[in-house]
């Protein structure tokens, strides 16, 4: 996976750690609960969260962490080397909301290492797949009876209510520019990526390219407004957490978006985190 695919999901995840972290007490218990909107934004207070993470300090960096379903169940299970900088070490457990370990990873130093497995709803392992310094370097898959098969990926894109059209379309219409940076940029396009976690939730936006700072902003700031996706990216049946990236329409050229000239428009891409 591209390097800096990788940073941009770490740093999204971290956001919320590096508060939690640094407000935790110098002595004694160090269990701090943070809460969180559908977003991935931290809250203050449990009012108005939609799910909520629970972190324990093993010292003065280093932790694990606890994050539930907006149920109470039991998603995963991450170990940090450094809270704060939300580099995983060590073995990371994800569940379903029947309880069902789904997923089985290594990390080290921030890098996948050693062996994955991920588990179908019935709770048999269905594919294995070995890392290497974060680069997966061989796989095998099971069938439900647990004879090995070829694996053939079978990758769904999160789906976001009303589809791909609607979610450009709501981006677009909820961008807001200041009349000063319309009368000086006119229009341009704006490629942003969203992260869109294994439960459905935008984690962040990052702008990717922008005519102006401000048209960027604006863009990232419309899409802390979205709603979840209604279903998340899949791989094999599995939900991974993924990478969409999308172009938006920022401004009203004076002829029209139709002009031929007047942008270039990138087909929206979805980078599978987990499981490229």
């Amino acid at each position: 996976m591209n390097s800096a695919v990788v940073f941009f999901a770490g740093l999204c995840f971290a956001i919320p750690l590096i508060a939690t972290a640094q407000s935790a007490p110098a002595n004694g218990p160090r269990k701090v609960t943070v809460y969180m909107t559908a977003g991935g934004q931290q809250l203050p207070t449990p009012d108005g969260a939609h799910h909520r993470a629970e972190i324990t300090m093993r010292d003065s960096v280093s932790g694990m962490m606890r994050e539930y379903y907006p149920s109470g169940k039991l998603w995963r299970i991450v170990p940090f080397a450094h809270v704060g900088l939300g580099i995983r070490h060590g073995v990371a457990m994800s569940y379903d909301e029947a309880g069902k370990l789904r997923k089985r990873e290594d990390f080290l130093a921030g890098q996948r290492q050693g062996e994955v497995q991920l588990f179908d709803a019935t709770g048999q392992l269905s594919r294995t797949m070995v890392y290497d310094k974060g680069k997966r370097i061989s796989q095998q898959c099971f069938t439900p009876t647990g004879q090995p098969e070829q694996c053939q990926e079978e990758k769904q894109p999160p789906l976001y209510p009303g589809g791909k059209a609607k979610l450009i379309k709501t981006i677009e219409e909820a961008v807001v520019l200041p009349t000063e940076e319309i009368a000086k940029s006119g229009f341009g396009i704006v490629l942003v990526s969203l992260v869109v976690d294994a439960q459905a939730n935008i984690l962040g936006a990052k702008v990717v390219n922008a005519p102006t700072a401000r048209m960027g902003q604006a863009v990232v700031d419309a899409v802390k407004q979205l709603p979840p996706f209604e279903t998340p990216g899949m791989v094999d049946q599995v939900p991974v957490s993924v990478l969409y990236t999308l172009s938006i329409k920022v401004g009203r050229p004076a002829n029209g978006w139709n002009m031929a000239h007047a942008y270039t428009e990138v087909t929206p891409k979805v980078t599978y985190l987990d499981a490229e």
